[in-house]
């Protein structure tokens, strides 16, 4: 493209409109109309003569204001420095970034509001993380940022459960490119949330860059998003994911289903240098193989960064001498290992937390109700705490019921008014006849509560402030519903689960048996978690002939009693973790860590590890006690293996690459014999190691060999 088609084609992207009448070769003309404001701009690269051009330019600048247009002439160095000047004009940068900073110092005073009135300041504490399955020791905001500056198109997931910092790290790495003095791109961030109306995400995707560039079409601002001048940040991907909750096989591809339409939107973005970050709970789908082959097929367009968050380093949060003495007490600190509780330890003052360490069992308790006490105070309100409370369960059993978690200000207070009505009529009481609020204002002073939020993605809809504090309500609305606790969505159980770790025992064994009917409909990876989280242990025989994937548990007890059969277990992380490995029948292990775990076995059972670490020997300990021979393997076994990777029938290998789950998928033969076949295959060089752990690659160099162990020479 000439150089003049060039200048032409980015003053018409911005919707100015080239003169040529009033152009030349020196210079060319461009005209701009909205509403009142007529302009016309004179564009020159000749800025070493810009003198003899200025003269040139008088008489078409009259021309143009003859028409009505207020003219400008403009000497630029360079294409590029056009374009650059459009952008920063069109899109206001500065104005813009002020925008988000202002953004990011309400979401700060948002924490705070719901923190001991100690809390003066709020600062991000960087969480442990995982980036592509691999520790990294970078601040995890400089990771990602400086990503954004490296040149071709990417794909950032962040991973974490419900209530763990996601919304937080977003907005931590959108001021980060406003503050910092480097070259990054301006910040588009939305966050989404569940409403009650039928969601298109590439629709909703248009509509939010409407709304937030309304200066310029929202095709510009995809060319600026390719072009890498703009990065998206989609906070809760997972809200736009529709159900999930069941114990069909086809669970993950019916997640996937459902997330493809948005992640094939999101590749479309991504060419150029186009940099995209989303977050989402965690789910099996980033890890099941469509997703893994959607990453295969666009390989070569982009690259894509996985990482997962992990539970806070409480030494990071809380001060020595406030740990020495939560050691003293009962609690088992891990488990107050929650952004919220951590931030309400570290800030009450002394005399407080001396009293919380005397109960500790209530710590979570007290601080709900320090903050529901707290907004009496603050709004002047006449409810009690213990009022509040179940006003907020029943909005939150609502949101459970009719599946939203948000909703515009207006619903929520008829929201309230039909729920709880009963409950403004007892306060209502309470005021002098003068004084007495009509139940619509108390309403409103209600839907303004500090664990209520503006949503960011609409300004007039509100949600609950956090997911611990949205999660505890949940509870509270299961823990007192009479029957069969159901809710239309598992994505509401999970945190309710975490809101109720830190509770003691009582508690959160009745929180999980009221769950149990529930249960039922849930991912068998799902339900282990929660199992384990609630009640310490995992025994249900719910997990037999299923795919566990994804999973985190710390310092449980595997299959004390009870027992697991017929089982894959892959992508988990196990922490101080106990395992009784003679309830273990025919259970492999892919791609999992074992950080400081123990195992006991006496019988001989299968049971095998492929691909997986540990820091104590763990795994090389148990093949101590069951040693797997890799010598030499079973024709039939190796066979089978081959076969799967490259069906009868094909002429050639249609990708070298193969998800290795797939391969425990028979009858014919254990896991553990797969998985020595698949070792022996290795040795021998017929197969090797993919780029993702989840996959085995066919080595290329061996077709003839593995085509002749086939049987395919003709």
């Amino acid at each position: 493209m000439e150089m003049k088609e060039k200048i032409i084609d980015l003053y018409e992207n911005y919707g100015f409109e080239y003169r040529k009448q009033a152009s030349n070769n020196d210079y060319l003309a461009f005209t701009f109309k909205s509403g009142f404001f007529h302009n016309a701009e004179l564009v020159s690269l000749l800025i070493e003569d810009k003198k003899r051009v200025e003269i040139e330019m008088e008489s078409s600048a009259q021309d143009l204001e003859n028409l009505g247009f207020s003219t400008k002439k403009s000497f630029y160095k360079s294409v590029s420095e056009i374009d650059e000047t459009l952008f920063r004009g069109f899109f206001n940068v500065d104005d813009w970034k002020k925008k988000i900073k202002s953004e990011y110092k309400n979401h700060c005073k948002r924490i705070l509001s719901i923190l001991p009135k100690e809390a003066d300041s709020y600062t991000y504490i960087d969480v442990p993380y995982l980036k592509n399955n691999s520790t990294n020791s970078e601040s995890l905001i400089s990771d990602i940022c400086s990503s954004l500056n490296q040149k071709g198109p990417q794909l950032s997931i962040i991973e974490a459960p419900a209530g763990f910092g996601k919304t937080c790290t977003s907005y931590e790495i959108i001021n980060h490119l406003v503050e910092d003095q480097n070259k990054h791109p301006i910040p588009f961030f939305t966050e989404f949330s569940r409403d009650r109306q039928a969601r298109v995400f590439s629709h909703i995707f248009v509509r939010e860059v409407d709304k937030s560039f309304n200066a310029v079409n929202s095709n510009v601002v995809i060319n600026e998003v390719k072009k890498g001048r703009i990065a998206i940040i989609l906070d809760g991907f997972d809200e736009l994911l529709h159900d999930s909750s069941s114990n069909d096989e086809s669970d993950e591809d019916d997640g996937f289903e459902n997330a493809e339409p948005m992640l094939e939107t999101i590749s479309e973005l991504l060419t150029e240098n186009a940099k995209i970050i989303l977050t989402s709970r965690r789910s099996a789908i980033f890890d099941g193989e469509l997703f893994n082959e959607w990453i295969e097929r666009y390989k070569n367009q982009f690259t894509v960064n996985r990482y997962r968050l992990s539970e806070p380093e409480i030494n990071d949060w809380i001060p020595v001498s406030r740990l020495e003495k939560l050691n003293k007490t009962t609690v088992k600190i891990n488990n107050f290992a929650n952004p919220v509780l951590l931030s309400f330890l570290r800030f009450v003052n002394d005399e407080y937390f001396a009293e919380l360490c005397g109960k500790p069992s209530l710590i979570v308790e007290r601080y709900f109700l320090s903050m529901l006490e707290r907004e009496m105070d603050r709004q002047d309100l006449r409810m009690n705490a213990s009022q509040q409370a179940k006003l907020l369960t029943l909005v939150a059993s609502d949101m459970c019921e009719h599946n939203y978690t948000s909703d515009s200000k207006e619903k929520i207070i008829n929201t309230i008014k039909e729920k709880a009505g009963y409950i403004l009529n007892e306060v209502r009481a309470l005021y002098s006849p003068v004084d007495k609020p009509t139940i619509d204002k108390l309403a409103t002073t209600l839907s303004n509560h500090a664990f209520f939020d503006r949503s960011h993605q609409e300004d007039n809809n509100i949600q609950f402030v956090n997911e611990f504090v949205f999660g505890n309500y949940i509870a509270n609305s299961i823990l007192e519903y009479d029957g069969e606790w159901m809710a239309s969505d598992e994505r509401f159980i999970e945190p309710a689960v975490l809101s109720y770790v830190p509770r003691d025992e009582n508690n959160r064994l009745s929180l999980w048996d009221k769950l149990t009917p529930m249960a039922e409909f849930l991912d068998s990876s799902i339900r282990m978690k929660f199992e384990g989280l609630l009640t310490g242990e995992i025994k249900d025989i719910a997990y037999n002939g299923s795919e566990i994937t994804s999973m985190s548990l710390s310092q449980q007890k595997l299959f004390y009693d009870g027992s697991i059969e017929n089982c894959v277990i892959k992508n988990c992380t196990f922490t101080n973790c106990e395992f009784y490995f003679d309830n273990f029948i025919d259970v492999t292990f892919l791609n999992c860590t074992f950080w400081d775990c123990t195992f006991k076995k006496v019988n001989e059972n299968e049971l095998a590890f492929y691909n997986c670490k540990d820091n104590n020997n763990f795994v090389s300990k148990f093949e101590e006690t069951s040693i797997v021979d890799i010598e030499k393997s079973e024709p039939n076994i190796e066979n089978y293996i081959l076969s799967k990777m490259w069906p009868a029938g094909q002429s050639s290998i249609k990708s070298l690459h193969y998800f290795t789950s797939n391969l425990f998928k028979t009858d014919q033969f254990s896991k553990k014999e797969v998985i020595k076949s698949i070792k022996y295959l290795k040795k021998i060089g017929y197969l090797e190691d993919a780029n993702d752990t989840n996959f085995i690659a066919i080595n290329k160099n061996k077709i003839a060999e593995i085509k002749s162990m086939l049987g395919r020479n003709n």
